[in-house]
């Protein structure tokens, strides 16, 4: 885990030498094992890293090919390295043992369609000498973060927003847009691609971009999941996924930790471990007694430490001011302190990785309200058979019944575009639907994948936009805080589209969610685990303040 950064443009060396070096010393908790910076041409790059594979200084960055054409910055981890080494080998004489370098060797043979072979998180930079051109992407969920610039000296990027803003160069007029889907519906922060300001973005999950002579000449999404139902997928299947997901992750040269809360998602990630013959030190907050007691009862029947610590309500303001700083705009998710606080631990005892449970809820429908979200989605299914006039009817019937009137008003609108409409609304409400189409993000990752089923569509879009403040904020802000890298096992990409292919009814009946998940797991984890009601990581903790819904802190 690292931080990158670069300048591609018409201004001189020293220059841009001197900014990167500004740069790197923001994002020094990123990497604080080694700051490199290297120029050629028009374009200077820079990199902290935190060494986790390979942790020799051969494999720092800037990283040169064996040819010298091209040079890499990295920030995230390349699970398959390995498997992708052994294929690349033949035409690649490698010289470390870094997934950095197998990175570089697959653009060298792949080009751009190395993305499709990369199972990781990462975001990244490779420049090409004889093309002059920079090759930019960002993994498919948004693991890692990547905010750049078109400034009218050139392409800029780094990790963190106020790594570009310290440069002093970029206008500070607030993007009003952004802002304003921060506070609607499920938003607690500012989505992809804006920031609070008008003069940087956030590269999107996903997505590419190419960049000559300080200009993005293209920029595209590469990946989405395939939507459409398997019913031959056994929980076998999703239990050896998520095995593989877990196992593959394991990979470092560094030891790896365990967060352990006592649910079902990190239990099932502690105890694969386990089976691997790992023996991860568990940490977990304690909170809720029922919850702790879970959290125990794993840690005892699989024979590792549970080191359990108190939140401090003292800490959490500043833990919250001193995430938003290096953030650089507000995230109004509170239980991003409480995970600050364990990472503020788990870093003294030396640890730099730490494996999450992360992201199964969006898969397998594990959020309280997803069977009234599934009934919905087959009502409003069947109500699309009948002609729109007779619906709209309908609408005007039941006037006097705000949910029946929006459930027949839903009805009358595609699938892809009925979450964007309810953002739309609410925006209307707001004052702020005249002035922008608030539906815009919502449809534009709707209409990547082809799905009939709304409960589907909307944990889509759950996992790719609107909870990224829970998902990938959360795996990558608070850990970085402390120089700890997390792997998500839930997040990889095969993982994800096994689980879009799974009929929702085998995920989700009135005794909760991730049904086909506890079948696939019932022989690992006891019934207290498997039958245990949903609880958030943080359940029980009392907050000492409060975020408004207006953005003050009281």
């Amino acid at each position: 885990m690292c931080g990158i950064a670069g300048i591609m443009g018409n201004v001189d060396r020293e220059k841009r030498e001197m900014y990167i070096s500004q740069i790197l010393e923001q994002q020094h908790h990123r990497g604080p094992d080694y700051r490199g910076i290297y120029s050629v041409d028009q374009i200077t790059l820079g990199h902290n890293r935190l060494a986790i594979i390979d942790l020799d200084s051969r494999s720092n960055q800037p990283f040169h090919s064996h040819c010298g054409r091209y040079t890499i910055v990295f920030n995230g981890e390349i699970y398959n390295y390995l498997e992708l080494r052994e294929e690349l080998k033949l035409t690649y004489p490698f010289k470390t043992e870094s997934d950095t370098e197998v990175l570089l060797a697959s653009y060298i043979k792949w080009g751009v369609e190395a993305l499709r072979y990369l199972n990781g998180m990462f975001a990244f930079a490779i420049y090409d000498q004889y093309k002059k051109e920079l090759f930019c992407a960002r993994d498919r969920i948004g693991e890692k973060p990547f905010l750049y610039s078109l400034h009218q000296t050139g392409f800029y990027f780094a990790s963190e927003l106020p790594a570009l803003l310290r440069l002093g160069i970029f206008g500070t007029e607030p993007d009003q847009i952004g802002l304003h889907y921060s506070y609607l519906r499920n938003f607690l922060h500012i989505p992809e691609p804006y920031t609070r300001y008008k003069s940087i973005r956030r590269l999107e999950p996903a997505h590419a971009l190419l960049v000559r002579k300080g200009k993005i000449v293209k920029k595209w999404c590469y990946w989405t999941p395939p939507t459409e139902y398997n019913p031959n997928i056994t929980p076998e299947q999703v239990r050896e996924v998520v095995k593989n997901g877990v196992k593959i992750r394991e990979r470092a040269d560094v030891e790896i930790a365990t967060l352990l809360s006592g649910g079902i998602d990190s239990s099932i990630v502690t105890t694969l471990m386990v089976k691997d013959g790992l023996k991860p030190q568990a940490y977990t907050l304690k909170g809720d007694e029922e919850e702790l007691g879970r959290a125990k009862l794993i840690a005892t029947r699989l024979g590792i430490g549970l080191k359990i610590y108190n939140f401090d309500p003292q800490l959490q303001r500043q833990l919250y001011h001193k995430m938003v700083q290096i953030y650089g705009e507000e995230v109004r998710l509170l239980p991003l302190t409480h995970s600050a606080r364990l990472y503020q631990q788990i870093r003294r005892d030396g640890i730099k990785v730490v494996m999450t449970g992360i992201g199964a809820d969006e898969l397998f429908y594990g959020y309280d309200g997803a069977y009234r979200q599934l009934l919905f989605s087959d009502i409003v299914k069947l109500l699309e058979l009948f002609p729109r006039p007779f619906l709209k009817g309908l609408e005007k019937i039941f006037s006097f019944n705000q949910h029946l009137k929006l459930l027949f008003r839903l009805a009358q609108i595609e699938n892809h575009k009925r979450k964007g409409f309810l953002y739309q609304q609410e925006a209307i409400k707001k004052g702020w639907g005249e002035e922008f189409d608030y539906a815009f993000l919502l449809d534009f990752w709707a209409e990547k994948v082809k799905t009939r089923n709304y409960i589907d569509l909307s944990h889509w879009l759950g996992l790719i936009l609107e909870n990224s403040h829970s998902i990938t904020i959360s795996g990558d802000l608070p850990a970085m805080m402390f120089s700890i890298e997390t792997r998500a096992p839930f997040l990889d990409y095969r993982v994800i589209e096994l689980a879009f292919q799974i009929d929702a009814h085998r995920k989700v009946s009135k005794n909760g969610g991730k049904m086909i998940l506890k079948e696939a797991f019932k022989e690992l984890l006891p019934d207290t685990i498997l039958r245990a009601p949903k609880k958030g990581f943080g359940y029980g903790i009392k907050n000492n303040w409060v975020i408004t819904s207006e953005g003050n802190r009281e």
